[in-house]
């Protein structure tokens, strides 16, 4: 589908990155450290440390940031599974919330807690993520 959301990769971002996002429009841009790309979807991973009874929304925290994840009970698969503590990766769209703060509605939802390996390079694919884009301008289109 030409012009569609998936048209374009989820971007890396670690939640600080998200949070920092502009809308302008309704084009959420990115634009920091001589890096500058439009993001129609963004892929955060982190720890699951609460959500609300029904689980339709998340608060992820992603090192010492803390960012809002909505619409998980549309996730493929149902969101039964989501627990506190978990290490989990959401990929979703931009939304502002009410109070005028950025927060994901989720897409697609997955469990990584299964390795620890996911978190521990979580950080290093968001800077490899960000330099290939330095490196490539392409890449910001």
């Amino acid at each position: 589908m030409a012009g569609g959301k998936f048209d374009h990769p989820a971007r890396k971002l670690h939640a600080q990155d998200v949070l920092s996002l502009e809308n302008r429009g309704g084009a959420w841009r990115y634009s920091k450290a001589g890096l500058n790309f439009t993001v129609s979807l963004v892929w955060v991973q982190g720890k699951v440390i609460s959500f609300t009874e029904d689980k339709k929304q998340v608060i992820l925290q992603d090192g010492n940031t803390n960012i809002s994840i909505t619409n998980c009970h549309t996730i493929p698969g149902g969101n039964a599974w989501i627990s506190q503590g978990q290490y989990v990766m959401v990929v979703g769209e931009m939304q502002e919330e009410l109070d005028g703060t950025n927060a994901i509605r989720a897409i697609k939802m997955a469990d990584l807690s299964s390795s620890s390996v996911h978190a521990a390079t979580w950080r290093n694919e968001v800077a490899e993520t960000k330099a290939l884009m330095r490196e490539n301008v392409s890449l910001c289109s």
